[in-house]
Order: C-alpha cells, then structure tokens, then sequence
C-alpha cells in the first residue's frame, strides 16, 4: 500500500518497517523511479534553506570501479594500521568492491559547501558546515524513506566520508563537494530480519 493510503498508525507501522538491505535482485531500478526518489529527497528540512545537497548517481561500472578503488586505497591503510593481515585487508576490500558493483542502484551523497556562508570567527563556520552535514543527513534519511516507499531496500555506506578527497578524485568532482555516503539500492532480495531498538523509556529524558 502507498504511504499516502495509509492513516497515522499505518503510516507509523510502515515507518518502522523500513531496513538496511545489502542484498539485492539483479533487477534494475527503473529512471523515473530513481528520479522521484532524489526529488523526494530534495525536500528536507535543511538550515537557512541552503539545500547544500548533491548527488551522484554512478550509473557506470568504470565509475563504480574507480570509486571502489579510490576508497580502496585509502582503507586498506587504515585496517593496516589496525593491525590486520594482508588476506583480511583482502577479503574486507573485495566484499566493499562487490557491494558496490552489484548494487542495481548507487547515489554518492555530497555536501556542497560553496553554498555555505563563512564568518570571522571560525567556531560560526564550523557552526554552519555542522547544520550543512545535519542537512545533508536529513536528506540522506528521506531519500531511504523514499526509496521504501517505491518498495527499494536501501543501505547508506559511511566509506567516502573516511576518504573525501579520493572520492572527489574518483569521480571528478568539484573541489567545493563533499562526500559524504554512499546509499546502496535495488529491489531486496528478501526481507532483512529487525534489529533490536532500545526501548523509548531508556532513551527519552524529560526535564
């Protein structure tokens, strides 16, 4: 059923059912699909209006092949330094690649921060790029909610945030753009079980 049928408790039901899906039927997504997942997206809450999104929809395999190898670079020293084998190093850079390739549908989520303003005092504009990666996030959420609502799983990869500037070179990205994520979709391939939650009185505090 379309969210928009669906009355209050429905619609909370439907809410709570969205997952992290990292398996996929080797089905494309369809453009005007994807399209209305992105448009939905770009309508976020987000400070001052600045709308500091931007999205990349690698639609190639080179592109997604450079990304992977780009992060790869840069995650390979970091689980070196971790201590890890070279056949762990390995395994995690393969299965990475593999998720990547395989997904039906990839969109790198950036934060343009040309849009952003700049002040004097640099803790104000530390102040702004924090509301602009608020912003960006919100829209991230949206855009899995979106894609749920046109029955996609979807799964947000925190990778390129770790290597910005390997995900820039990748993908020829303005300087200004920020990585940010990478949201992995496609139709599941099964439903993934729940995960736990917390239970609300654990983490609401009233004052």
């Amino acid at each position: 059923m379309a969210a928009a049928q669906l009355d209050s408790a429905e619609l909370h039901r439907w809410l709570r059912a969205r997952r992290s899906t990292r398996r996929f039927l080797a089905q494309p997504v369809p453009a005007d699909v994807l399209a209305r997942v992105l448009e939905t997206a770009a309508y976020a809450p987000n400070a001052h209006n600045r709308q500091p999104w931007r999205f990349v929809i690698l639609e190639s395999e080179d592109s997604r092949r450079q990304l992977a190898e780009e992060l790869g670079r840069e995650f390979a020293a970091a689980l070196e330094a971790e201590g890890l084998s070279a056949e762990q190093i390995a395994a995690q850079l393969a299965r990475s690649a593999a998720r990547l390739q395989e997904a039906p549908a990839a969109v790198l989520l950036c934060l343009d921060a040309s849009v952003l303003d700049t002040y004097a005092d640099p803790a104000r504009t530390q102040g702004e790029l924090q509301m602009a990666m608020q912003s960006v996030a919100l829209a991230g959420g949206q855009l899995l909610l979106a894609a749920h609502a046109e029955g996609l799983g979807g799964v947000w990869v925190c990778a390129p945030l770790f290597a910005q500037q390997a995900a820039r070179q990748a993908l020829g990205l303005p300087q200004s753009w920020q990585a940010q994520g990478v949201l992995l979709l496609g139709y599941p391939a099964g439903e993934p079980a729940p995960r736990p939650r917390q239970p609300i009185d654990e983490i609401v505090r009233r004052v």
